[in-house]
């Protein structure tokens, strides 16, 4: 079968990969310059660091296991550092504490008063019970304090990983998806919450890994390549992996009503090391999670420490100019770490970055059958019962090849 794949993203690459198993000729096209879609390093400017930054710092959990076979696929397995879930939080007058995975480790959290953390126990206790899909149509803040949970709790525990996770606020999100991370990740056991971190460019360890070994399987590459229309494809097969306007364009259907959920990135070298873990989180800041860039990618910087501050679901960093949110994050993460001098600074924005994952919104999500004959979509804001990350991604592609295959042979078969 002759299949052209719509979109470089995850979700095409993992549909590829797929496809090429089945021993299916593939063409992959893409309208940027490189693959991986989201997922990219930022094109190189003098004076960058080493290695140039990426358009965010995406990290992935032990219960990705899709994600982790798509990067062992790829020959990129040793590019992921796994660690222990441990993630340091720093709170408003620079006592830190950590979030841990399990009932004994949110007991030991200590930016909450001891009766709020027994309240935290309870309540993960009541969500670990829950059906995830019962709860689109609440809030995940609203479930939270309905179980007994404080504000304070829900701002000060919750909203540190729940808002990451999710991008969107905890108070904002649908609760589905955040009963689902906290019996997937959080409180799952056996390694589901251990961090996986990058430590080689996103660009090389995903697009450029998966891109070279498409063709090594004999797949037909063709960058900065826009789909017009998919009756311009001489092909038997279509999977369209692409944003949820463009494959609504393509697919000739209603715009799904997702609203899009921004993260902001900004990558700061400093004349001297502030961060004494390879990440952090801080409270109450615009600053949400902090990366160690140069520890992580084993580039230490000649002078300093280069660190990657993360902001997710804020769409109001959108509004500020380069140099003001710059002024600000460097303020916020100086103001909170100690005094440094910033040698070097660079922003990066990813305006649709995920859907808004607000109450209401699963039902928004199409799976990879379409109305039109050997036509499938995939994306990591489709149905995949997972939130829209790069575990979703992946999924996605596979799910949308298998569906495709499928669904040729049952019409040469019938």
């Amino acid at each position: 079968m002759r299949v052209a794949v719509v979109g470089g993203g995850l979700a095409g690459l993992a549909a590829a990969l797929e496809l090429t198993t089945e021993g299916h000729d593939v063409r992959l096209l893409e309208a940027r310059p490189t693959l991986g879609g989201a997922v990219q390093t930022l094109p190189e400017r003098e004076g960058d660091p080493s290695p140039p930054p990426d358009n965010g710092q995406h990290v992935a959990l032990g219960c990705c296991t899709a994600y982790l076979d798509f990067v062992a696929e790829i020959g990129q397995a040793a590019s992921l550092r796994r660690v222990r879930l441990g993630l340091p939080v720093v709170a408003e007058d620079g006592s830190i504490a950590t979030i841990r995975p399990g009932l004994v480790g949110l007991l030991r959290y200590g930016h909450i008063g001891l009766r709020e953390r027994l309240a935290t126990g309870r309540v993960a206790r009541k969500l670990a019970k829950l059906d995830s899909g019962a709860h689109d149509d609440e809030s995940f803040g609203s479930l939270l304090r309905t179980l007994g949970q404080s504000q304070a709790g829900v701002d000060r525990f919750w909203d540190v990983f729940i808002r990451p996770a999710l991008n969107v606020r905890t108070d904002e999100v649908s609760a589905a998806p955040g009963v689902f991370v906290v019996q997937t990740a959080l409180l799952a056991g056996g390694g589901a919450s251990d961090l996986l971190l990058p430590t080689s460019p996103l660009g090389e360890m995903h697009g450029d890994a998966a891109g070279a070994e498409l063709e090594r399987r004999g797949a037909e590459i063709s960058l900065g390549t826009r789909v017009a229309s998919l009756d311009e494809l001489d092909v038997d097969g279509v999977v369209v992996a692409v944003p949820p306007s463009e494959s609504a364009r393509l697919l000739g259907e209603p715009e799904p009503e997702l609203e899009d959920s921004p993260i902001v990135s900004v990558h700061l070298l400093f004349d001297r090391s502030i961060l004494s873990s390879p990440l952090a989180a801080l409270l109450g800041t615009d600053a949400h999670w902090l990366f160690d860039r140069g520890a992580l990618t084993g580039h230490h910087p000649e002078r300093g420490q280069y660190i990657t501050v993360v902001s997710s679901g804020a769409p109001e960093l959108l509004e500020l100019r380069g140099r003001d949110l710059i002024d600000s994050i460097a303020g916020q993460v100086t103001e909170r770490l100690g005094a440094a001098e910033l040698l070097w600074s660079r922003v990066s924005r990813e305006p649709a970055a995920t859907f808004a994952a607000r109450p209401g919104t699963a039902r928004l999500r199409p799976g990879a059958a379409t109305s039109r004959p050997n036509v499938v979509r995939a994306g990591a804001w489709t149905g995949t019962g997972w939130p829209a990350t790069m575990e979703s991604a992946v999924r996605s592609g596979r799910e949308a090849a298998r569906v495709l295959t499928a669904s040729v042979r049952e019409k040469v078969t019938a």
